[in-house]
């Protein structure tokens, strides 16, 4: 890294741009945020950045946001919509359209990290079905899909794109609304249990995966290079037991047979018709909740890159809950 390079952060408002965004500064780089007219700025409007509003639909907008820099960190991406033809418009298209944009704006550009997703490689098969680079990708909703797309769209500009790809597993930490949702129900001293027991997934704190995508970032060995970001695998009780630990809650764990999800997707699908905005509970979460088994490995990022988590699932979770609380999310 350069004192001064200039880094383009897209989706540098959301919750891992945003902290990819700080960890740049602290680094010594200097920012350019793409962000739209509508976003909530909440978590870097403070931050000694410059803002470029722009769409990832808008072609000639982008080659304005991409003039002059060094390198672009792509994380903005849609992970709930209403249909799987926006999906791919922003998640597909909106990525290479960025990359072309680059290419024509940025002549020295040094990297373009691109942040994936686990779902491009989909569900284990089994418990001993750890997904990594070398595996097939098998993606089963349409996000998955867009995602899948866009790393193949890439690639196929790697001979000129300087492209390193990330694709964490589930992420959760302070400014995440996914996870969310957990702590408020337990905070009411609630857990609940869905299908049968010992599903598990892998998950990664938000601090270590802005670590690897720092080391992808920066190290020359991940020019090329695609990696797993990965943790530490848990069961869905043990998730709940430690949130539960985190907040001082001993809840009432509560089975929720799978079929009960369909009515409540089949009502959440309406509402969402109805306001035009994707529900967080929907037909395309169920496909992902229906399978027992989300785990992967980040062995590559670990030999490659000296990756090693610095939080273990404990720390991670008391972190995320005191800041909820502080900012009166719970």
């Amino acid at each position: 890294m350069t004192e001064g390079q200039l880094a383009l952060v897209t989706g540098a408002n959301g919750f891992i741009g945003s902290h990819l965004t700080e960890a740049l500064l602290e680094r010594g780089y200097r920012v350019r945020c793409l962000v739209r007219r509508s976003s909530d700025l909440t978590f870097v409007q403070d931050l000694p950045v410059e803002f470029f509003y722009a769409d990832l639909r808008q072609g000639a907008d982008l080659r304005r946001a991409c003039q002059g820099v060094d390198l672009v960190c792509h994380c903005a991406a849609l992970t709930r919509a209403l249909d799987e033809k926006t999906f791919f418009e922003i998640n597909t298209q909106g990525a290479l359209a960025l990359a072309q944009a680059a290419l024509e704006a940025a002549p020295a550009l040094e990297r373009f990290l691109f942040l994936s997703s686990q779902a491009v490689l989909g569900p284990s098969r089994s418990a001993d079905d750890l997904r990594d680079e070398s595996c097939s990708p098998q993606p089963i909703t349409w996000y998955g899909k867009s995602k899948w797309a866009a790393e193949q769209g890439l690639q196929a500009l790697s001979d000129r794109l300087p492209l390193t790809i990330v694709r964490p597993a589930s992420v959760f930490g302070p400014r995440d609304r996914d996870f969310l949702a957990y702590f408020k129900l337990l905070k009411w001293n609630l857990s609940l249990r869905l299908g049968e027991p010992g599903r598990q997934i892998s998950l990664i704190y938000i601090r270590d995966l802005i670590d690897l995508l720092l080391r992808a970032l920066e190290n020359e060995a991940a020019l090329g290079q695609t990696y797993v970001a990965s943790a530490f695998r848990v069961s869905h009780e043990q998730l709940a037991q430690e949130i539960a630990r985190a907040m001082d809650k001993h809840p009432l764990v509560i089975a929720l047979p799978e079929a009960a999800l369909t009515p409540l997707t089949w009502g959440a699908k309406v509402q969402g018709k109805l306001s035009g905005r994707p529900p967080l509970l929907n037909e395309q979460r169920l496909l992902d909740l229906r399978q027992p088994y989300w785990l992967c490995s980040a062995e590559k990022a670990h030999r490659e890159l000296g990756f090693r988590p610095r939080y273990d699932l404990g720390s991670g979770l008391r972190e995320t809950a005191d800041w909820y609380r502080e900012q009166g999310w719970l």
